[in-house]
């Protein structure tokens, strides 16, 4: 007499795949980070229009690197001295 084994086998489920949460997570970070420099760097642009036109002659972004750091540094010790 032939036993039939019953079929106790569950299908495998394949696992979910995380590159939309992975990819929209970059994304984000990635904006948040530039934003604040994006912001920083378009009111320098409009507030000091001597260094958009070195950085159009130049060609040269070091400019407003250097006045972005220093922005940075007095908004900063604005904060510090305000503790």
């Amino acid at each position: 007499m032939a036993f039939t084994k019953p079929n106790t086998d569950r299908r495998r489920e394949l696992p979910r795949s995380r590159f939309w949460e992975r990819l929209f997570s970059t994304v984000s970070i990635g904006a948040l980070l530039l934003a604040p420099v994006a912001a920083m760097a378009l009111w320098l642009l409009i507030s000091d229009p001597v260094t958009a036109a070195a950085v159009m002659e130049r060609g040269d972004i070091l400019p407003v690197i250097e006045a972005i750091l220093k922005m940075v540094g007095k908004a900063i010790s604005a904060v510090m001295n305000v503790l």
